[in-house]
């Protein structure tokens, strides 16, 4: 039997207007991954890291 996992979509202001697209089937396989990594608590977190010639990095953790 597999446990049950949400995802909550939190949205925090901006103080420059943005979009992030975030699709159901995104939702289902983070849903997944924290799933796979045993702690329900887990949060998503986005992050952009500058880059040189090949411009921004764009990345994803776990974090609780």
């Amino acid at each position: 039997m597999q446990a049950a996992t949400s995802v909550e979509i939190v949205s925090q202001p901006m103080s420059m207007p943005g979009q992030l697209e975030f699709t159901p089937s995104a939702a289902a396989k983070v849903a997944e991954l924290i799933m796979e990594e045993g702690n329900p608590n887990l949060k998503l977190r986005l992050y952009v890291t500058g880059g040189g010639c090949s411009g921004f990095s764009y990345g994803f953790a776990f974090d609780d």
